[in-house]
């Protein structure tokens, strides 16, 4: 169910898990995480080097003309990929790729100009065209994307390494971006594509909390959250701009004003990025009137426009949003799109302290960001469809490789998410089995019985906030307990303390909501937070079987089995595991015996739009 309509003013604030301080044990996200430390991240890297993305760097620091090799963005990229590294080497410490990101980072600073402009692909191509401006265009330069993606890189380098380097380049870039850009006489430029807004707020947040340190590299505290919020509040205001095209429509969320906007629309990476940005700048602020286009908008994708593999953007037509409830099976689903959900839930949660965030985004973690790469670690996908006819493959690299890049900062981000902090309360928002500390506390999540466990030793008596996952049958805790926006509250006292926390996975056989055409006579199948799929051998023709109601059967291997109304057995695999035997048939939604949908009967649909299903009697 959607959160309730209430001011955040009042909530206790939830602040991330520290990245140095946290270790995911899991039995599948332990490995996973580690395979894109050891394993992607170094191919990334490579790959990168390969496509000439960090010589752009050099050539424009010998004042080079032409040349460019990739499109603008690949400085966004190569950044994102530093921010990914930092925060997967934040706890686990590698000098080898360490001394990769100290040479990249000693090739962007040397191509950064004195006033602290840095975009290779203007140096290179198109000086003089900034913003789109005398023959140029804003909507492929990507200034203030990659603007915002070195920013980020720095701040998180800093807090990963303490180094201060990349951090004195975004300070530098930041303060050329806060110098020229603004209200009148200062350039009226908006965001072509997202990031830049919450890259500016986590640089605020960082010389907040280190005021020593913006004092060392000549911050101007103030400044940048002045200028995100100036970044917000130009959408949609159209007149006199700075750049051209001056309007960038709803394909860039410009359409209208962001206290205005109540729906998500256009390009969906930039517009989860975004609504990340309105989100985080209405917890910064207290801002009523951006928390509300906050909440609509999340409410809108939550309910009209989410996938049931965790993800958005349901069309190849300029890699959009499509209408309410147009959700096909084949839709386009970027890899982006849906780590850009993921960022805008976890900006949502510390915005609400809403538990239902975490029920609509567990998808995108457990079956999304899995999906996106092989089992090998080294093959990609941009697109992450819920039925295939075959003959689509994970890619080595790609011509616009942006979604390995994401992919390293959503895994990176993960372990700052299960665990959340407050001065007396600690939020367990994920069950994912991990350990983290916080001031006067150290915590360990793990498995235990079919359930969980959950330690905690404190310095001080504190609230424990448990979430209740919608997939959690007979949820309970050894001990009493309320609910309070979707979580089990109690106290625990000073010391050390152990809660045993009991549910079921029963395998469910969900429907979709009746408006959703698609998947009117169709279901899928969930065991806890996992998504499954049927996936055939190559050539087979009956890649579209009828089932019968017999209830799912689970394997000892964690495959499902479902039975045609025949008698067939088909077998499910998890559907982050699909595409690894090769390119075959799959399919997630299923013609189901005995099931229609009638789109006037929305009895108990009431802010839903996935449930189980069971057949009328």
């Amino acid at each position: 169910m959607p959160f309730e309509e209430k001011s955040s003013g009042a909530l206790p604030r939830p602040v991330p898990a520290d990245l140095k301080k946290t270790r995911i044990t899991d039995e599948f996200f332990g490995p996973f995480l580690e395979k894109l430390r050891a394993v992607t991240l170094p191919d990334v890297l490579e790959k990168f080097l390969k496509d000439g993305a960090v010589e752009n760097y050099r050539r424009a620091a010998r004042g080079e003309r032409g040349g460019h090799a990739g499109p603008p963005w690949y400085h966004g990229l190569i950044c994102e990929v530093i921010r990914g590294a930092s925060d997967l080497l934040a706890r686990s410490p590698d000098p080898e790729t360490e001394k990769k990101l100290d040479e990249i980072i000693d090739a962007i600073a040397a191509a950064q100009r004195e006033d602290g402009w840095l975009h290779p692909y203007d140096m290179l191509m198109c000086p003089g065209q900034e913003w789109g401006l005398f023959g140029g265009n804003a909507r492929w330069q990507h200034e203030t994307y990659d603007c915002g993606c070195l920013i980020e890189a720095g701040v998180h380098h800093y807090r990963a390494t303490g180094k201060t380097k990349l951090l004195a380049c975004a300070v530098r870039c930041a303060d050329y971006l806060a110098a020229h850009i603004g209200p009148p006489p200062k350039w009226n430029v908006t965001c072509e594509h997202s990031l830049a807004e919450s890259a500016l707020l986590s640089l605020e947040a960082l010389f907040s909390e280190e005021p020593a340190l913006a004092e060392r590299l000549g911050a101007k505290r103030g400044d940048y959250l002045k200028l995100a919020l100036f970044f917000i509040e130009s959408k949609g205001r159209n007149e006199n701009r700075h750049q051209f095209p001056p309007f960038l429509q709803e394909y860039a969320q410009d359409h209208r004003p962001a206290r205005e906007q109540r729906e998500a629309v256009g390009h969906a990476v930039r517009a989860t990025l975004f609504y990340t940005g309105i989100a985080e700048a209405a917890r910064e602020t207290g801002d009523r009137g951006l928390e509300s286009a906050a909440r609509a908008i999340w409410r809108d994708i939550v309910t009209t426009k989410l996938h049931v593999n965790g993800s958005v953007g349901a069309y190849r037509d300029q890699e959009r949003f499509g209408q309410q409830y147009a959700l096909p099976n084949d839709a386009y689903l970027e890899t982006c799109a849906g780590v850009g959900f993921l960022f805008f839930a976890d900006a949502m949660f510390r915005l609400t302290g809403d538990g239902a965030v975490w029920d609509a985004a567990e998808s995108t973690v457990c079956n999304l960001l899995p999906a996106a790469v092989s089992a090998d670690g080294t093959h990609y996908t941009y697109e992450n469809p819920l039925e295939s006819p075959g003959g689509r493959e994970r890619w080595s690299w790609h011509g616009c490789p942006c979604c390995p890049p994401m992919l390293l900062k959503a895994a990176g981000a993960l372990p700052s998410m299960i665990f959340s902090f407050g001065e007396k309360d600690l939020w367990v928002n994920l069950l994912i089995d991990a350990a983290s500390a916080g001031e006067g506390i150290e915590t360990v999540l793990s498995s235990a019985n079919g359930g969980k466990r959950l330690k905690v030793k404190s310095d001080r008596p504190r609230i424990l906030h448990i979430r209740i996952p919608s997939w959690a049958e007979g949820f309970g805790l050894d001990r009493p307990f309320a609910v309070e926006k979707g979580y089990a509250v109690l106290a625990v006292p000073a010391g050390e303390s152990e809660t045993g926390i009991a549910f079921s996975t029963r395998p469910r056989r969900i429907e979709a909501h009746p408006w959703v055409e698609a998947d009117r006579d169709r279901v899928a199948f969930l065991r806890g937070p996992v998504l499954f799929a049927a996936e055939w051998e190559e050539g087979e023709e009956d890649v579209d079987p009828l089932l019968s109601e017999e209830p799912p059967s689970p394997e000892e291997d964690g495959s499902l089995t479902v039975r045609t109304v025949e008698g067939t057995r088909i077998p499910l695999i998890a559907y982050r595991d699909w595409n690894n035997r090769g390119p075959r048939p799959m399919r997630v939604w299923l013609r189901q015996e005995g099931k229609t949908a009638d789109p006037r009967d929305l009895w108990g649909w009431d802010g839903k739009l996935y449930r189980e299903w069971k057949k009328k009697a």
